[in-house]
């Protein structure tokens, strides 16, 4: 039989990206199997404190969350343009409180034994664990989350404010279980001491703490993932790790001073002045530059949306799509319109057809800068994944009509 005169073409070859599943199942395996030994530890601990006062701690544990979620939201709502996968938020947000806390719990408090048997003085001795146990072994253990979060779930780690944020999850998580346990010490002193302590560590010191400290290493690992080339980009990663521990060391040791130096006896002039004067002069510098990256990051983003959607057919991206998916604001604007006009089911699929876009904006910006990938985009794994998705939200809003 005479071949076709027209014979249907095949399908080109999918190559995918940095796929090690059996690696990443065993990584995530043992991952787990540590969390599950921190979690006995960090719930037997508070287990004990619970039991020795259960409303005590209960009240603790809301004024705690009370503070935690409006800054969880507040770092989320950053991350507007491509909003991580919720499992991996839970993850950064546990591994801070549960991981985080159980092997700091345990270094800091051998680390002030140790000190105490050096100095011979429990004033002396806490001060040495605050200034260099706490900021070393903290900082350390928040940070190795962001080791496996950039090595293990690299597709979702895609810039510097993908760094940042998972960095103050972590560090949000850690200062969210820190803050019950502080608070149930408070509270020996009368429910006044907790409010107290609620004002200064929870709402004052909630953001410019813990997860200011750790988003400064994420940063560093988000900038890594930027810089694709090069011996010294490895060299970021420990600046801004040492960056976290040193301004954690600044606070700890310092804070004090200022306070000192300020209150003069007074109660309401450490609280009204010099409590934010602490603030301001040891941790706003370095929330600035966490900021300035941040506000970076959203003008990179919206290049790399503009560019490589840009390029796309017209049945994955309509150029009348494309002028509202930036900036941010925009998009949020449109979908709002869409909610009250069209309904709750046509604006989720419009909203789950814009994430997609947005998606695929960035996985094709990932191949092109990819210095180990050497086929076209329209071979890559992910790219074709992501349009066979928005075909599908596609014909399922067709098919609404």
């Amino acid at each position: 039989m005479p071949p076709s005169p027209n014979p249907v073409p095949r399908p080109p070859r999918l190559r995918q990206r940095g796929s090690h599943p059996i690696l990443r199942f065993g990584c995530l395996t043992l991952l787990l199997g540590f969390f599950g030994l921190c979690f006995l530890f960090t719930a037997f601990y508070t287990g004990v404190t619970f039991a020795d006062g259960p409303w005590v701690f209960t009240a603790a544990t809301l004024l705690a969350t009370a503070t935690a979620v409006p800054y969880a939201l507040l770092l989320l709502w950053l991350d507007r343009n491509e909003p991580e996968p919720a499992y991996l938020v839970a993850s950064a947000f546990m591994w801070g409180a549960v991981v985080s806390t159980a092997i700091s719990l345990v270094a800091n408090t051998s680390f002030g034994l140790f000190a105490m048997e050096l100095v011979g003085h429990p004033g002396l001795a806490n001060q040495m664990t605050a200034s260099f146990s706490a900021p070393f072994f903290e900082e350390l253990t928040k940070g190795v989350a962001l080791i496996f979060l950039f090595w293990l779930f690299r597709k979702d780690f895609d810039n510097a404010l993908d760094g940042m944020l998972y960095g103050a999850l972590i560090g949000l998580g850690f200062a969210w279980l820190e803050n019950i346990l502080y608070y149930v010490q408070a509270s020996g002193d009368g429910a006044t001491d907790m409010l107290k302590l609620t004002y200064l560590r929870g709402v004052v010191n909630g953001l410019s703490s813990h997860a200011t400290y750790t988003g400064m290493t994420g940063l560093g690992f988000g900038l890594l993932r930027l810089a694709r080339r090069g011996l010294l980009r490895w060299a970021l990663v420990p600046l801004f790790w040492g960056m976290a521990m040193f301004a954690h060391f600044l606070w700890n040791t310092f804070a004090g001073v200022i306070l000192g130096l300020t209150a003069q006896g007074s109660e309401l002039a450490a609280y009204a002045v010099g409590l934010p004067l602490a603030v301001l002069l040891l941790q706003v510098p370095f929330m600035l530059l966490l900021a300035l990256t941040g506000l970076a990051s959203w003008i990179q983003e919206g290049r790399v949306i503009r560019r490589y959607l840009a390029e796309e057919a017209p049945e994955v991206v309509h150029p009348d799509e494309l002028a509202r998916l930036t900036p941010a604001r925009r998009r949020a604007y449109h979908s709002a319109l869409r909610l009250f006009r069209q309904g709750p089911v046509t604006w989720w699929r419009h909203r789950a057809l814009a994430h997609a876009q947005v998606r695929l904006a960035f996985t094709r910006w990932h191949h092109d800068k990819d210095p180990d990938v050497r086929w076209p985009a329209d071979e890559d794994a992910d790219v074709v994944e992501l349009r066979a998705e928005i075909f599908a939200i596609r014909r399922k809003l067709r098919a609404a009509r």
